[in-house]
C-alpha cells in the first residue's frame, strides 16, 4: 500500500516539474514577444522623430519662400487675401440632383449615385 501512494507522489511530483518547465517556457517566450514589440515600438518611435524632423526641414518658411520664387511662373501663386477666408454658413450649398430628362441615367446620376435629392 505504501509502495502505490509513493508511486502516485512521485507520479505526481513528475507531472508538477513537466507543468513548471511548460510554465517556465511559455513566460520566457512571452518576455522574448514582449521584448520583440518593444524593439518594434522603439523603432516606430525612431521612423517618427526622423518624419517630424524632415517635415520641419521641408516646412522651414526661407525653403518654401525659396521654392515659390523659382517656381512662380508656373504656380503663379498670388499672397492670400483676408476677403477669402469664409465662414462655413458663407460657402455654397451642396449641388441639387435633378432627374434626367428622357430617362435613366446610365452613369447612376452625380458622382456615381442613383438616388435623387430634392
Amino acid at each position: 500500500m505504501v509502495r502505490y501512494i509513493n508511486i502516485f507522489f512521485i507520479l505526481l511530483v513528475v507531472v508538477g516539474a513537466a507543468a513548471v518547465y511548460d510554465m517556465k517556457l511559455a513566460a520566457k517566450k512571452s518576455a522574448s514577444h514582449v521584448a520583440e514589440l518593444q524593439r518594434e515600438i522603439d523603432a516606430e518611435r525612431e521612423a517618427i522623430r526622423h518624419l517630424k524632423a524632415e517635415w520641419s526641414m521641408l516646412n522651414q518658411p526661407e525653403r518654401l519662400q525659396r521654392l515659390v520664387e523659382r517656381y512662380n511662373e508656373y504656380l503663379q501663386l498670388q499672397p492670400l487675401d483676408v476677403h477669402q477666408i469664409v465662414s462655413p454658413e458663407e460657402l455654397p450649398a451642396r449641388p441639387v440632383m435633378l432627374e434626367p430628362i428622357g430617362g435613366e441615367d446610365p452613369l447612376g446620376g452625380y458622382a456615381g449615385s442613383s438616388s435623387v435629392i430634392r
